[in-house]
């Protein structure tokens, strides 16, 4: 275990610390002065009472004239410090989100398959703050810890020797109390974690999908089933809560029985006349400041076990798998795409089973099948979000793992059947970082999939802001926006997914046209199961069982294969 949190202390301080060390060596001075100054007030204290018991007007007077000084150069030492760790904890913090989040976009698809949404939105938000927390305020106390029990030793030892070695009995025991306790801290805050991540993925799934739960009347089952991750949630809290008060209620138990012992030594001692009030007083505040720091030695190390699951945790994505981007560029246009035996399923599922396709010039194909049969994945693989467990998909004529992923991507466009929005104007979503667009591009790409006019009459025009998740766009108002995207990227393959599904009539065909005019440049693979384009396509592939159980024009399909025919209700 001391291997593992020396490893983790030195990865974290190369990696996002030592960037900022001059700001945290200013924080660290800040601090060590205002402890030093600090730490002058129950001397002053005693001095005063003394002063106020002999009756010494002017020493009393010089003494709280040094303790107002004390005071204001405190509050200002407080002040600054709270603003400079306040920007250090928000500088690396940033850091580390920024780290996580660039990793997730660049992570293969089958590593990041593993996490539910909610647990990567937990590991970027939640983990970084506690990981930086922690290390801030481990950075912060050192000055504190080390001056608070230096002075405070010094001072304990000058005040009375008999007091200072009952107050030193401490230390072991409240080690012994950590030692104890460690591992079951470590257990919760695991426990925790875990339950986190599945209660915002519930969350996220919920709160995206509240037109769905209406539509299914599943409002009481989805609020019962909330209310029980609530339950859960409390449950393990109040554990968490139990735990760390019962180490508190054993640790101030113990100190109130010693804080008992040193009153009545200390009252003894007074009586004797070996000790004034002053002294005691002093004492008192001295061994308060030796217990703070003693009791902060113990709070870190208690609140380092959170902090390693939370290290462990952002561990697994920053040491995953990333798409490399290494390769040859694809320099001149696609010509022809091949599927050689092609093998591929998640997990244990095979999708594909030897999928063989051979497209050797431009134009417009479709992929036809029953849901679950693999034509989704064909995109998939085409895109490189995963690789071929067996067999191979080749390029112009060269494996597509040979190319740059980057690269390759930049030649394709795929457009889902809901196409996505980033938060911004419809100008921005539709040039989607594509700066040398102009927007007369944009207003005649809209023109050509007829949705220039409903962009109109909105207030703003191309610069009205798009809601999330688009919900300020009709379903087939956003599949046009979405193909409006295909028109001004340009690809050399074109990867369609039902994008004309929430289309009738008119609309469908202006798409369709729209399709067959991209066709002459490039190769466009459609997934549908509406007629309209199959019926367009130079070639229709018909998936069955993972493989092509038959080819050819809609038109032939309809004749020689019943399967095919099937699929479709009526002639067309």
């Amino acid at each position: 275990e001391n291997g593992g949190i020396i490893s983790m202390n030195i990865e974290l301080y190369q990696k996002y610390f030592r960037k900022n060390n001059k700001g945290l060596v200013l924080l660290i001075l800040i601090i060590g002065v205002g402890t030093v100054v600090n730490g002058l007030n129950p001397y002053i204290y005693g001095k005063i009472i003394d002063s106020i018991s002999g009756k010494n007007i002017i020493i009393l007077k010089k003494w709280l004239l040094c303790l107002g000084i004390v005071l204001i150069v405190t509050l200002i030492l407080e002040t600054v410090e709270s603003l400079i760790g306040n920007w250090l904890t928000n500088i690396i913090e940033n850091q580390i989100k920024n780290d996580l989040f660039a990793h997730i976009t660049i992570m293969e698809c089958k590593n990041l398959d593993i996490y539910e949404e909610g647990e990567l939105f937990n590991k970027i938000e939640f983990d970084a703050e506690n990981i930086v927390s922690y290390y801030l305020d481990f950075i912060t106390s050192i000055l504190m810890i080390v001056f608070n029990l230096g002075i405070s030793v010094y001072f304990i030892l000058n005040i009375s020797k008999k007091l200072a070695a009952i107050t030193f009995i401490t230390i072991p025991v409240l080690y012994l109390i950590n030692f104890i306790f460690h591992r079951k801290v470590y257990l919760i805050n695991q426990k925790i974690r875990q339950f986190t991540d599945k209660y915002y993925s519930f969350l996220n799934d919920s709160l995206s999908e509240i037109i769905s739960i209406k539509t299914f009347g599943l409002e009481k089952d989805i609020s019962k089933l909330y209310n029980e991750y609530l339950k859960e949630k409390m449950c393990l809290f109040l554990k968490s809560i139990v735990l760390s008060k019962g180490i508190g209620v054993i640790r101030g138990s113990f100190g109130n029985t010693i804080n008992v012992i040193i009153l009545f030594v200390a009252g003894l001692l007074i009586i004797a006349g070996n000790m004034t009030i002053g002294m005691l007083v002093s004492f008192s505040s001295y061994m308060e400041k030796f217990f703070e720091a003693v009791s902060k030695i113990m709070e870190l190390n208690l609140n380092k076990q959170q902090v390693m699951v939370c290290y462990e945790r952002i561990k697994d994505i920053l040491d995953s798998e990333q798409e490399e981007n290494k390769g040859i560029i694809l320099e001149r246009p696609v010509q022809k795409i091949e599927f050689n035996q092609v093998v591929f399923g998640y997990n244990d599922n095979l999708v594909l089973k030897e999928m063989w396709i051979s497209i050797t010039k431009t134009g417009l194909y479709s992929l036809v099948g029953s849901n679950g049969c693999g034509k989704s994945t064909i995109f998939k693989l085409l895109e490189r979000f995963y690789e071929c467990k067996d067999g191979e998909i080749e390029i112009n004529q060269v494996p597509i793992n040979k190319y740059s992923v980057l690269n390759l991507r930049s030649h394709i466009v795929y457009i889902s059947k809901k196409p996505f929005f980033l938060q911004g104007t419809i100008m921005d979503n539709l040039k989607l970082g594509q700066n040398e667009i102009s927007d007369l591009e944009v207003i005649e790409a809209c023109k050509k999939v007829g949705i220039h006019s409903d962009i109109q009459k909105l207030k703003k025009g191309y610069y009205e802001l798009i809601e999330s998740g688009g919900e300020n766009f009709s379903s087939g108002q956003k599949q046009k926006l979405g193909f409006a995207r295909v028109l001004l990227k340009k690809a050399d393959i074109v990867l369609l997914d039902e994008v004309t599904s929430d289309l009738d009539g008119e609309a469908e065909r202006q798409i369709c046209n729209q399709m067959e005019e991209i066709a002459k440049k490039a190769i466009v693979l459609n997934i549908a199961h509406k007629p309209e384009s199959i019926r367009r396509s130079e070639k229709v592939f018909f998936i069955q069982g993972g493989k092509i159980a038959a080819e050819g024009t809609h038109k032939m399909l309809m004749k020689n294969c019943v399967d095919y025919k099937k699929i479709f209700t009526s002639d067309i």
